[in-house]
């Protein structure tokens, strides 16, 4: 039994030992676009000397000098790769050799590369009594969330570590809080927000009060600009209406002429009803009267067409010459 007992805590001594040494198994850790150097000698490095390097079994620098054109940079007795990216995270295999072709250094080194964390930015959720706040970090790379730790400040001094969310009770607690996230190469804090905040959907109380404000006023000015102009077209129209009419009817009435003709023709039809109505007895009681012929009227000269002053007056005519 004992030895079994050892045995076991021998076994979960080494598998503690091996989840802790795979935990912080990156040797180097980088930011997204910085540089990348593998030491290549611990001596001055020769101009005859080679090297190459591996990414997880692949070869990624071919055998050559420091003369020799290849990938990356060598500066003094390491090689550097410029603005490297995520996808270089990895195992590296570095191996030197020197003329005759001994190792002079050979070592694997693994590489993180990590990317900014983005600004933080905290959510707080109200429940009767209590305020729930909650901070996000926006990244689409699961791998990359994995490898952010959190840390909550409150009024500037670090009270909670390893969380990303926490309660506090409303009536007991007013202070600011603000949320650190970070990964092994960079740090983000979030803006202060308060426990207690007097907010209307997540901005301020009054604020928004005077949006609100703003926005009724505008719009009851719309409508009565709306309605005035509605009223001055109504009025508008009926008063060219109102024109069109009188037009119309002056237009339609009859000419003078056309009115002296209909008061003669009914004057005609009133003296034929009134001759219709007169009796045999009346009619004999008026004496005849003999027809007399019309008188035509004597044509009279028309009078001589006045003579203008301006015009020119004809000559005298010769007289005739008298015999003495």
């Amino acid at each position: 039994m004992n030895t079994k007992n050892s045995v076991i805590v021998l076994f979960l001594c080494f598998l503690t030992l091996f989840t802790l040494t795979d935990c912080s198994t990156c040797q180097k850790n980088i930011l997204e676009g910085g540089s990348l150097a593998f030491k290549l000698t611990d001596r001055q490095l020769k101009d005859d000397d080679r090297f190459t390097i591996s990414k997880d079994n692949k070869l990624v620098v071919p055998k050559r000098t420091r003369k020799q054109a290849g990938p990356g940079i060598v500066i003094n007795d390491s090689l550097e790769f410029q603005d490297v990216k995520l996808s270089d995270s990895g195992t590296y295999s570095v191996e030197v050799f020197d003329v005759n072709g001994n190792n002079i250094k050979s070592y694997s080194e693994i590489i993180c590369v990590y990317a900014k964390v983005p600004k933080p930015r905290v959510t707080i959720t109200c429940q009767d009594a209590t305020v729930d706040f909650r901070c996000d970090v926006e990244l689409e790379d699961k791998d990359q969330r994995s490898n952010i730790s959190y840390s909550w400040h409150k009024n500037g001094k670090e009270f909670k570590k390893y969380v990303f969310n926490f309660s506090v009770n409303i009536e007991a607690d007013k202070s600011e809080y603000t949320c650190t996230a970070q990964n092994p190469v960079h740090t983000n804090t979030s803006d202060p927000v308060e426990a207690c905040s007097d907010t209307l959907f997540g901005f301020e109380r009054w604020t928004m009060i005077g949006i609100f404000a703003g926005g009724g006023l505008v719009l009851l000015l719309t409508i009565v600009l709306v309605t005035v102009a509605c009223c001055r077209c109504k009025r508008r129209k009926k008063q060219q209406d109102k024109e069109q009419f009188r037009l119309k009817y002056f237009n339609v009435s009859p000419t003078s002429g056309q009115q002296k003709a209909k008061q003669t023709e009914s004057q005609q039809l009133t003296l034929l009803e009134t001759y219709d109505n007169v009796s045999p007895q009346q009619e004999a009681q008026v004496p005849c009267q003999t027809e007399s012929r019309p008188i035509k009227p004597k044509r009279t000269r028309p009078p001589p067409p006045p003579i203008d002053d301006e015009e020119e007056q004809p000559p005298p005519l010769p007289k005739p010459r008298r015999n003495a």
